[in-house]
């Protein structure tokens, strides 16, 4: 209990202190942010071996049957992990003379730290629903205040979306509350407790169905992805890493939680559908970013593909395919952090991030040439990196079930490494630009910053062992094992 209070209420507090801080220059209130960002990874670091199993759970709001229920398990665990990891760099990501009103910036940030740590450890689905909603409002402000010239159409758009997709949501909690009363005299937001009734609940189809939309918005699942571009475009780049990397995390893990959990006969028979949807999704998202001219938009269509390609792994509903989505999930929220922020350095130095304007800038910058290229072969998942495990145990559980279907999924590696090289082609290589002030190969900092990124994917492309024995299988199974329905051979 102590570890997970700390967890939750330390980046909270350091929120608070950093809406609050005194004026000081935006370099130091950055440093301040970052290192304030770094405490709940080194609480995590400290109590690693005791960090499953961790359990708050304490009356809030009595008159309702509402407990302040949080704990960890091998899937929220790598869900923390994952934000501990990235919410630092999306601190760094983004220059500090770009930033006006840092303070705002870092501490809106740090606040989604919190608000993400008690989403994925919910144990009470009211409060589940009030953290899914309220880390919506940092992302709108971060788009909205500090990105790009259309930040405001974007931003709007983001939460308009967001707000549809999530309030009949809210409906289907309530519905959820007042049945577990009916049936058993009182009514309950206990996750363990609405599993027993939800799906012979009147109406449960059309609860489940609710909660699948929502998840789907966020993701998102194809076709429900029209406020993507914009919102990952216009946001600035620390924005769109905690779009990219976070956001749709959140949408994956309520598929994963209360589709495997609360709802996991509907998720099963439905299957057939969500794959078909998730696989149009993933060629859609690969031809659009082979169609882009704007880097920042093709990582963002990138990123779509990727994630329904997740999806793909949670709705084959093969323990191997589901075992790999969940290892993915975590794959692309590093993978993607990572091109982000090399095309973040890029973009502050060039000053665009068009595909046209510059090319053969590998002649001035090498170092960050070829930082690029390595997590440009992470992301098409060349074996040795983090994202070939994944794909591949998605792709093997896929095969199980229907060759044909998995045959022509293989396509999308072909796509994604000629979008992903055409990126490299355009920009570094090729007849060299002339020079312009402020061209610069990158920094020894910005090289520190990359490694740590760069060592994850190592360890997990040649070693995923730990986390597959010990989270994703246990996950999978568990999730697999909580369906009633007959599995077809």
């Amino acid at each position: 209990m102590q570890i997970l209070t700390f967890l939750f209420g330390v980046p909270l507090v350091a929120s608070l202190v950093t809406f609050i801080l005194p004026a000081m220059p935006r370099v130091s209130t950055k440093r301040f942010a970052f290192a304030l960002s770094l405490l709940p990874l080194a609480i995590m670091l400290y109590g690693w071996s005791s960090l499953l199993g961790e359990e708050i759970d304490q009356p809030w709001l009595s008159a309702l049957s509402i407990h302040f229920h949080l704990k960890i398990d091998q899937l929220s665990l790598l869900f923390l992990w994952l934000t501990a990891i990235v919410i630092p760099f999306s601190i760094l990501s983004t220059p500090s003379r770009e930033i006006e009103g840092p303070k705002v910036y870092y501490g809106l940030i740090l606040l989604l730290q919190a608000l993400l740590v008690g989403f994925f450890t919910s144990r009470d689905l009211a409060l589940f629903t009030i953290f899914w909603e309220s880390m919506l409002l940092p992302l709108y402000f971060i788009i909205s205040l500090w990105g790009g010239p259309k930040r405001h159409h974007a931003a709007l758009k983001f939460l308009i979306y967001m707000i549809a997709g999530s309030t009949l949501m809210v409906a289907a909690v309530l519905g959820l509350y007042f049945v577990h009363a009916s049936v058993q005299g009182e009514g309950s937001f206990n996750f363990h407790a609405l599993a027993l009734i939800s799906e012979n609940a009147p109406y449960a189809a059309v609860l489940a169905a609710v909660f699948f939309l929502a998840f789907a918005v966020k993701t998102p699942l194809f076709p429900f992805h029209a406020w993507l571009p914009e919102a990952y475009t216009e946001a600035p780049m620390g924005g769109t890493i905690l779009l990219s990397a976070l956001l749709s995390k959140a949408g994956i893990y309520g598929f994963l939680r209360i589709g495997g959990e609360i709802f996991p006969n509907f998720m099963q028979a439905w299957g057939p559908l969500f794959l078909g949807l998730a696989i149009a999704g993933v060629f859609y998202g690969a031809f659009a970013a082979w169609s882009q001219n704007d880097y920042k938009r093709l990582l963002a269509y990138s990123s779509f593909s990727h994630v329904n390609f997740v999806l793909v792994g949670i709705f084959v509903w093969s323990q191997m395919a589901l075992s790999g989505a969940i290892l993915q999930a975590v794959n692309h929220g590093l993978t993607i952090t990572a091109l982000f922020l090399v095309a973040g350095w890029l973009q502050e130095r060039i000053g665009s991030t068009s595909l046209g304007q510059f090319s053969g800038l590998a002649k001035y910058m090498p170092h960050l040439c070829w930082v690029t290229l390595f997590f440009v072969l992470s992301s098409v998942a060349l074996p040795g990196l983090n994202n070939f495990v994944g794909e591949f145990l998605i792709f093997l559980g896929l095969f199980a079930r229907n060759h044909w279907v998995a045959a022509g999924l293989v396509l999308i590696i072909i796509f994604s490494v000629i979008y992903m090289l055409r990126w490299m082609e355009k920009l570094y290589f090729g007849e060299p630009t002339p020079q312009k002030p402020g061209w610069k190969d990158i920094s020894a900092r910005e090289l520190v910053t990359a490694l740590p990124l760069a060592a994850i994917m190592l360890w997990i492309g040649f070693y995923p062992t730990p986390l597959l024995d010990q989270y994703t299988n246990p996950s999978a199974e568990q999730i697999i094992g909580t369906a009633k329905l007959e599995l077809p051979q």
